[in-house]
């Protein structure tokens, strides 16, 4: 017993100091130049919010499953299980995590992944004759071991990334020149039919003036021609003063109407 103890804590100081010895500090050189992930950004021409949408609309369409999108500070985080195309039994869970800023009028995007390389196992389950020769299966058993971790560092992955990023940019940009273009067409109808109205109601004034002015002239022209006077109009008066006697007055046709006095008859001849 006391041997084996003895063995037991002699092993647990050759762990110890061998690890003590081999101290494993690769994690050190996370920041320096040669670690760093070549092709992870690239830079757009175009504003931040178009951007921003792009690499969002990119992600879903790969199928990742968004987690978080944060346009105010610009951070999109992503994750997808992909199949192995050729090993059914090997899958890889991505993490993606995207950085989009504005530079000027250009957008600039950083991106980095990680992925878990997993296999599935799946075993099934023996009842054994004397606990050795296996008879008939008694169940399944399922099993997921990751078998490598770590960035994704392969140049290719974010070329393809930035690919269809710059597909979904410049739809983006066709889309809102389309819309704005629509907008200034409505716009210009709008102000060519308002235009027209505009004119319309001045021509429309204008006639309107023209005739309140030629029927105040034709008005004006009546009331300035003389009246004649008609033959059962009014004899005049004449007027009557105190202690004189009033003469008659004789019109014309009175004295038209007037018998002549017939003249005294010659005397007869002797």
């Amino acid at each position: 017993m006391f041997i084996k103890l003895s063995n037991a804590i002699a092993l647990a100081v050759a762990i110890a100091l061998a690890g003590g010895c081999a101290t494993n500090d690769g994690y050190h050189k996370a920041f320096a130049a040669e670690s760093a992930i070549k092709g992870n950004h690239q830079t757009f021409a175009a504003p931040l919010d178009q951007t921003f949408r792009a690499v969002k609309i990119t992600l879903i369409r790969q199928g990742f499953t968004m987690e978080s999108a944060d346009p105010s500070s610009g951070l999109i985080k992503a994750t997808r299980n992909f199949q192995d195309p050729v090993e059914k039994d090997v899958s890889y869970n991505i993490v993606a995590t995207a950085d989009v800023n504005a530079e000027d009028e250009n957008s600039i995007v950083t991106i980095a992944a990680s992925q878990q390389t997993i296999l599935h196992r799946e075993w099934h389950t023996w009842w054994k004759l004397l606990w050795i020769i296996p008879i008939f299966p008694t169940g399944t058993e399922y099993q997921t071991v990751v078998t490598k971790e770590g960035n994704v560092t392969d140049a290719a992955f974010y070329k393809d990334f930035f690919a269809s990023v710059s597909t979904a940019v410049d739809a983006s940009i066709a889309a809102a020149k389309a819309k704005a273009l629509k907008l200034a067409a409505e716009k210009a109808e709008a102000d060519a039919a308002a235009a027209a109205a505009v004119k319309a109601a001045a021509e429309a004034k204008a006639v309107a003036e023209a005739a309140a002015k030629a029927a105040a002239e034709s008005a004006a022209e009546s009331a300035a021609e003389p009246v004649a006077p008609t033959s059962d109009a009014t004899q005049p008066v004449a007027p009557v003063v105190e202690g004189v006697s009033a003469s008659p007055v004789v019109t014309p046709a009175q004295v038209d109407s007037t018998p002549a006095a017939s003249a005294p008859a010659p005397a007869a001849a002797p």
